[in-house]
């Protein structure tokens, strides 16, 4: 296991010499200059302040898909002002076509990729990885996100910065002004810092992405390529503040609980709690929490598993998903030394601190979070540290370490890892990482790690992989999916590009997987190979089909419900998957997927999709299904597997909306229902009202009539935020 570390920081500083061979550079010597402002402009969506009037607006943008490098079908225009407190960008959309602009997202955070909006992203330390991702609609509806080393996950997008945002849809187009403070952002303390800059705009009705600088598409990231920005300059005196927020709660409430089959709890709930914000220097944050709450989460998606592996189970709690991606090691959803979600799942959360930043090319995140004690079970109160570094070696090379640390009484599970990337050629790297575990109960020879190299542009990729993980790899603030594994795989695909004028079909992708996976003792465990096509067209609309051989050696057997058992034994499995899925750009929208596959010896069939209805600007559905068939040649291996999920989404204005998750499955037969309303009544501020309740319907006559449901909890939660900046 030792060898692989080497291996990984050989492969790392080899893709030197290549980089030092080929220029990866795309756009990033393009330079733009902000203009001081001595009156502020008034942020209505109109462009009639006189510094707007003052500056010439840059207007070299370039089409990146559907024709790379072409001029775009509509006219943009952007232009760049600042004081000493607020970054400014006036943009001028024009559009042949005002009455088809996109515009029916109000939930702030919402599906807003479906509206023609912008991701305006800023590098602000200028270290060519890192960047702040503000996502703007027509409607002037918000998000944003922080790309950490040139990559960005769904849990990004949960940072809550505060800027102002307005828009205005005239006969020409669309119109933005926005405001970002330079208090929300976290820059270098230089007189003039420079820093990154790139602004995509999405045509959605035409599926047309235009950018500004240019990024080519052998850039497969895009304009998360944060490498590739232009550089934004002139910028001097700026106002930094003292960067405190203080952001207390009140919360109120009452819940029911089912204790037994005759017996129901209830009781009220109130509580405070208090989350600080700190900017210890322009460079460092420190976050601390004290009795942390979550009422306002949403719910988990219900999964049924149907594999002997553990199921992944997203983290959804502020708190943590703040900044989540500077403490990522290792492989997402499968090997992860630190996964946040194994925090305050026994034990409640008592407080806890995070400090966040980077001091010159190294980025730093420390986390150490205090659990109670829980009587209850006789469970000793946690202490949960996390401490990670990631520092640049060369350009786009990083190199990076994580020390975690579990203590609950006399009990101890320790790891370190160590990890690097490397990225050359446009879209190429060489990844890899290990770690290492120390637990009071499996000992310490408990590593797992991997290394992969990718050669990619947009026509060709080839990626391949080596992952092993020793069968008591258990670090206690991580997830594993599987233990007891050395694999190997190959992953090629051929993706060829058409043009509107050519074809009404923008891109065929032809793809083939291989992959080994042995035990430690190198016995064959399982393997798959795989082929299949991806048609995208330019419409928006992609057919997906997929067809392969998977085998499987049990050495235990295991139950795949209480009352259903895989025997140990060899399995082969041939299947083939068709997708199809619509435009979700539209109102109105479908996903969809079908397979069929041999399974332990049996068949398997399974039915997914998504249907959406968009009926106005504020309300919107969402049908979700997942539906298999099992026959399988042992006892009760008959069996359906479903979950159904309505969503409900719902807005007034960009300041209160609501959403409504309604879900059933058949293993459990529960009907669980989670309604949240949320008041921005001032920036960073909130007002949650949520409600959630969950009934069972197990009953053989009449199942679903609510007169037969059997209560399993009910929950009513007020809470109360307010922001304070000091």
């Amino acid at each position: 296991m030792h060898r692989l570390v080497v291996l990984l920081f050989v492969l790392v500083f080899l893709t030197r010499i290549a980089n030092g061979q080929v220029d990866p550079s795309g756009s990033g010597d393009k330079e733009v200059i902000a203009v001081f402002a001595d009156e502020a402009p008034k942020l209505d969506g109109i462009l009639d302040d006189p510094i707007w009037q003052q500056i010439d607006p840059i207007v070299d943008w370039v089409q990146r898909v559907p024709n790379e490098g072409a001029s775009p079908t509509e006219r943009s225009e952007m232009r760049i002002a600042y004081d000493e407190n607020n970054l400014y960008f006036a943009f001028n959309f024009f559009d042949s076509e005002p009455e088809k602009i996109r515009a029916n997202y109000l939930n702030r955070g919402g599906r807003l990729h479906r509206d023609d909006h912008i991701w305006l992203m800023l590098d602000t330390y200028h270290d060519k990885r890192n960047a702040y991702l503000f996502e703007i609609t027509a409607a002037g509806t918000q998000d944003d996100a922080i790309i950490n080393d040139e990559s960005l996950s769904i849990d990004d997008f949960k940072w809550d910065g505060i800027f102002t945002t307005e828009t205005n849809i005239d006969e020409y187009g669309w119109t933005l002004e926005v405001g970002i403070p330079f208090r929300t952002l976290r820059f270098s303390k230089d007189e003039e810092p420079l820093m990154g800059l790139a602004i995509e705009r999405r045509i959605n009705r035409k599926n047309e992405r235009v950018i500004w600088p240019f990024i080519p598409l052998r850039f497969r990231s895009g304009i998360l390529q944060v490498s590739q920005y232009a550089t934004l300059r002139g910028m001097r005196g700026l106002k930094r503040g003292r960067n405190i927020e203080i952001k207390p709660y009140i919360l109120t409430g009452a819940q029911e609980l089912r204790t037994d089959e005759s017996e129901i709890e209830s009781d009220i709930v109130r509580d405070v709690g208090l989350d600080v914000k700190i900017g210890l220097t322009s460079n460092l944050t420190v976050d601390l929490t004290a009795n942390t709450d979550f009422a306002q989460v949403e719910s988990d998606d219900i999964q049924l598993n149907l594999t002997r592996f553990g199921l992944f189970i997203p983290e959804k709690r502020e708190f943590f998903l703040e900044r989540i991606g500077l403490f990522e090691f290792g492989d997402q959803k499968r090997t992860e030394t630190f996964f946040s979600r194994t925090i305050g799942i026994t034990n409640e959360i008592l407080a806890g601190a995070r400090l966040t930043g980077q001091i010159g090319p190294v980025s730093i995140g420390f986390l150490n979070i205090q659990t109670k004690k829980d009587d209850d079970f006789d469970l000793p109160g946690s202490n949960n540290l996390v401490a990670r570094v990631r520092t640049d070696v060369a350009p786009r090379t990083t190199i990076g370490g994580i020390v975690t640390n579990f203590e609950q009484g006399e009990a101890f599970n320790r790891a370190v890892g160590v990890d690097g990337v490397s990225r050359f050629w446009g879209s190429s790297q060489i990844r890899g990482w290990f770690t290492n575990v120390w637990d009071d109960e499996y000992g310490s020879s408990n590593g797992a790690g991997a290394a992969s190299i990718t050669l990619r542009n947009d026509l060709l990729s080839t990626d391949v992989s080596y992952t092993n993980v020793s069968s008591d790899f258990r670090p206690k603030l991580g997830f594993v999916r599987r233990r007891d594994m050395i694999a190997y795989s190959i992953n090629s695909s051929l993706s060829p590009r058409f043009t509107r004028d050519e074809s009404a079909i923008r891109q065929i992708s032809f793809s083939a997987l291989g992959s080994v996976t042995t035990g430690q003792d190198h016995h064959k465990q399982s393997s798959r190979v795989s082929s299949g096509a991806r048609i995208s067209f330019h419409s928006g609309e992609r057919i997906d089909l997929q067809v392969g051989r998977g085998f499987e050696q049990l050495d235990d057997s295991f139950n795949i419900r209480p009352e259903t058992e895989i025997l140990a034994g060899e399995y082969v499995s041939d299947n083939v998957t068709l997708g199809v899925n619509t435009y979700d750009g539209r109102k109105f929208w479908m996903h969809s997927k079908a397979s069929y596959s041999e399974f332990f010896g049996g068949t398997r069939i399974d039915l997914s999709g998504t249907l959406a209805q968009g009926w106005s600007k504020y309300f919107k559905t969402e049908l979700r299904f997942n539906h298999s068939i099992i026959d399988l040649p042992v006892e009760s291996g008959e069996f359906d597997a479903t979950t159904l999920t309505l969503v409900l989404f719902g807005a007034t204005s960009r300041k209160l909306f609501a959403n409504a998750l309604i879900q059933y499955d058949n293993f459990s037969n529960d009907v669980q229902a989670n309604i949240r309303v949320n008041w921005i009544h001032t920036p960073g501020s909130d007002l949650f009202v949520v409600f959630s309740t969950s009934y069972n319907f197990s009953g053989d006559e009449n199942r679903f009539d609510p007169r037969s449901a059997i209560l399993n909890d009910r929950v009513g939660v007020a809470k109360v935020t307010y922001l304070v900046m000091i």
